[in-house]
């Protein structure tokens, strides 16, 4: 089984599903995959820790389950993104954050029906997106160099883009994966009128995973956590600090599943993927 969107596989899936993703036909090129060499050295000088925050309640999905539980393919829909993470060499650690009430269904969900050895502990969530990553980041406890921050429901995040991600952190400190906006794009007043049409040539729209250095990503949060500031990305927070964050082009595979459609469609990459 071919489980990676390279080669062959993209080209032929870009062929017969590309209409579900890019209604423009936009292609984003394939990037050759990243495998740095780490000595033994190195692997205890720079060690990563991935935060996967995931204790959303899904409202956009009309269900009772918490989104991280609900099935896709057979399995939990947090299980496919933690398992991206657990096939990554770079990545020590990998630290899930749930619904407070799901904590304990998937302790016992890692622990005895998956073969995640980099999870070792599962942690509630916070009320928002945000405070889960901060959460994280406190328990954490400076016992990192490097974090990667990925959201638990983009399951089908390219391994290569995970390694890209964190080899950019060791130069610029602060990577979030992105893509160029390939739609026409208008500014729309309150009562729906078009205002005007936005140069979407400097636009890039962003993704995870957002890859920083501990100390700052840390920093960057205690700050908006006392200005009470709520960012709708990690890259965010650090761009309040004056600190640049470079973007590396991500996938059209990667996206969020929020709706029901989404489900649909990642059904469908699972079966073409078999």
């Amino acid at each position: 089984m071919i489980n990676t969107l390279g080669g062959r596989i993209a080209q032929n899936f870009r062929g017969r599903f590309w209409v579900f993703f890019m209604p423009t036909g936009r292609v984003v090129e394939r990037r050759s995959r990243v495998h740095p060499r780490r000595t033994m050295e190195n692997r205890q000088m720079m060690r990563v820790v991935a935060l996967i925050p995931a204790a959303g309640r899904g409202r956009r999905m009309g269900r009772e389950t918490p989104k991280a539980s609900l099935f896709l393919g057979g399995i939990p829909l947090l299980r496919h993104t933690l398992q991206r993470f657990e096939a990554c060499n770079q990545v020590d650690e990998i630290l899930p954050l749930v619904s407070p009430k799901e904590v304990s269904f998937w302790t016992d969900e890692i622990g005895h029906r998956s073969k995640l050895k980099k999870v070792q502990r599962v942690l509630a969530g916070g009320a928002e997106r945000q405070d889960s990553v901060f959460l994280g980041l406190q328990a954490i406890a400076g016992n990192a160099d490097w974090v990667i921050i990925h959201d638990g429901a983009r399951p089908f995040v390219p391994p290569e883009l995970i390694e890209r991600a964190l080899s950019e952190t060791r130069r610029w400190k602060a990577v979030a994966a992105a893509l160029p906006a390939g739609e026409t794009i208008k500014e729309v007043s309150l009562a729906k009128e078009v205002l005007k049409t936005v140069d979407r040539g400097p636009l890039w729209i962003i993704q995870t995973p957002q890859s920083f250095e501990y100390s700052l990503i840390l920093n960057a949060h205690e700050k908006a956590r006392e200005e009470r500031f709520y960012g709708t990305d990690d890259a965010s927070l650090v761009e309040r600090l004056g600190i640049p964050v470079r973007v590396i082009e991500g996938s059209p595979f990667n996206f969020k599943i929020t709706t029901p459609e989404d489900l649909i469609l990642g059904e469908a990459l699972l079966q073409y993927w078999k």
